[in-house]
């Protein structure tokens, strides 16, 4: 047994997977959902509230659609579509914390929150300052967790939090075989198109070469055909084998 936010005794846990109310969360979320939500390049949009349309932060919570981000009071999705699809104690915002899976579900969907933050690397500026609703503004400290931390304290990658996903982490190479791994693979994909290019340019190189040694032999031949250039100077009468004129 267990009790609420409240204090209220709520029973004992409570799940009925798959029970819940089709019209609002006819499925759970699909990846290709999450990369479009990942891919919205504003954390948030006016009026901060569940009606905000193209803000990450009110599509991944799950009250819009995450198919064009545009905000849908009656569904529940990407987050909120987990809560839902339990259809017990997780579908009570009171006492959701209470199941085991709550902690499982939120871990998940602050990695999808890492994978914004790694691909927008946003300024904590982005957060928004004032306007938004109680307990969501930049400098609003977060209850009821001790030590106090403020929301835009979390607005960083969990790096410098102290944690990692390992899903998310990026492995150095252990060898260099490891290394070339990928530009291998892409060379197996198109290794055809590689040996084609190699056979193309080296029949250019010799046609070239073979264009260029004809037009040099060609230069040659005119050159010894040619008749050789008099000398009129040589051929002078007058001429002596010394500079001296005669006495």
């Amino acid at each position: 047994r267990s009790s609420d936010l409240y204090g209220t005794e709520e029973g004992p846990l409570i799940r009925n997977p798959g029970g819940h109310d089709k019209g609002r969360t006819p499925r759970l979320p699909t990846s290709a959902e999450v990369e479009f939500c990942v891919s919205l390049t504003q954390y948030e949009t006016e009026p901060m509230d569940r009606s905000a349309n193209m803000s990450f932060r009110n599509t991944l919570e799950g009250f819009a659609d995450p198919r064009t981000g545009i905000a849908n009071r009656s569904m529940s999705t990407l987050h909120n579509a987990l809560h839902v699809f339990m259809n017990g104690s997780m579908s009570s915002v009171q006492g959701s914390a209470n199941d085991p899976i709550f902690v499982i579900h939120h871990a998940f969907v602050d990695s999808i929150y890492e994978q914004w933050l790694r691909r927008h690397q946003p300024l904590v500026e982005v957060y928004p300052e004032a306007s938004a609703p109680i307990g969501h503004n930049r400098g609003y400290f977060m209850v009821p967790f001790i030590p106090a931390y403020t929301n835009g304290e979390f607005f960083v990658q969990s790096a410098e939090l102290g944690y990692e996903y390992e899903y998310l982490a990026e492995q150095a190479p252990s060898s260099f075989k490891d290394l070339l791994a990928p530009y291998l693979e892409q060379a197996r994909e198109i290794w055809q198109w590689l040996v084609s290019a190699a056979l193309i340019g080296g029949l250019l190189t010799a046609i070239f070469g073979c264009i260029l040694a004809l037009a040099c032999r060609k230069t040659r031949k005119r050159r010894r055909t040619q008749p050789e250039e008099r000398q009129p100077l040589l051929e002078a009468e007058d001429y002596r084998s010394t500079y001296q004129t005669q006495m």
